[in-house]
């Protein structure tokens, strides 16, 4: 993994790594081969709709187009593939071998690193969602603070990951229903067609409404956040949404003095203080 400062200051502001270069070439990939599988495949699931032709056309009609869908298809699951091998690396390498070379190993020891993995659910986001819904019905006046990783990008991160799965699998058969059907009951390119169709739209309406607001278009990030890209998170946005990690990684770099108080309360605090004066 690379090493890269954990606070970085920029033009006086401090920005917090959040990701390495290989986990944003991975996110990349991924964001570009779904938008393109899904602008080639919606047309197919909506043939009957007026727009349909037109974007087919876009990609070179059905000469094309399927092509373009194909190899989208294979490097996705090729990504698909490479992520699981780099959660095995990066786990072993990161968190189980250090243990097995402290000599404290215990049984159950590699386990318990795979289950408490930052990005795996745990209590915390079950307390935070809870807390968040009080929040949202004036039941408390104080938003949850977020660890490393919330409930909302483990959402983000959980459900292509099983998606991933359902439509690749789908597709796999659909691409080759000759060799498919020599196994597999026929019945079983009819369940993988409406799988592999069902669970693309459901992944193309979470990808554009859940996913793209809460990292693009919500009043925090608007018009688009960028860690996806530079890898660091402002401080006002790791304070909004990281404030439990912030407070962290604050006090690690002995900057506890410099700490600012959670969800936007300093700002209300100099606005209080300029009326004031």
């Amino acid at each position: 993994m690379e090493k890269y400062p954990q606070i970085k200051i920029k033009d006086g502001k401090k920005y917090f790594y959040r990701f390495t270069l290989n986990q944003r070439i991975q996110h990349l990939i991924l964001a570009i081969t779904v938008v393109l599988l899904v602008l080639t495949g919606m047309p197919l699931k909506f043939s009957d709709a007026s727009w349909a032709p037109y974007l087919y056309a876009l990609f070179g009609g059905i000469k094309y187009a399927p092509i373009v869908h194909k190899v989208n298809g294979a490097i996705l699951m090729t990504l698909f593939f490479y992520h699981i091998f780099y959660l095995i690396y990066v786990i072993r390498k990161y968190y189980i071998d250090p243990i097995k070379a402290s000599g404290e190993a215990k049984r159950g020891s590699s386990l318990k690193a795979v289950l408490t993995q930052k990005m795996v659910p745990n209590l915390k986001d079950a307390r935070d969602i809870r807390d968040l819904m009080k929040y949202l019905f004036f039941l408390t006046n104080k938003r949850p603070d977020g660890d490393n990783f919330t409930w909302k990008e483990k959402f983000d991160y959980w459900a292509p990951f099983w998606g991933m799965v359902i439509i690749g699998f789908s597709g796999l058969i659909l691409w080759s229903k000759e060799i498919a059907t020599q196994i597999l009951p026929g019945w079983f390119l009819n369940f993988s067609l409406i799988a592999h169709s069902d669970e693309a739209l459901l992944a193309a309406l979470f990808l554009f409404i859940w996913h793209w607001y809460n990292v693009h278009f919500s009043i925090s990030v608007f018009p688009m956040g960028t860690v996806f890209l530079t890898g660091y998170l402002s401080e006002d946005l790791m304070v909004e949404e990281h404030y439990q990690y912030y407070v962290e990684v604050m006090k690690k770099a002995g900057l506890e003095h410099e700490i600012l108080p959670p969800h936007g309360a300093h700002e209300q605090e100099s606005h209080e203080g300029g009326a004031v004066s």
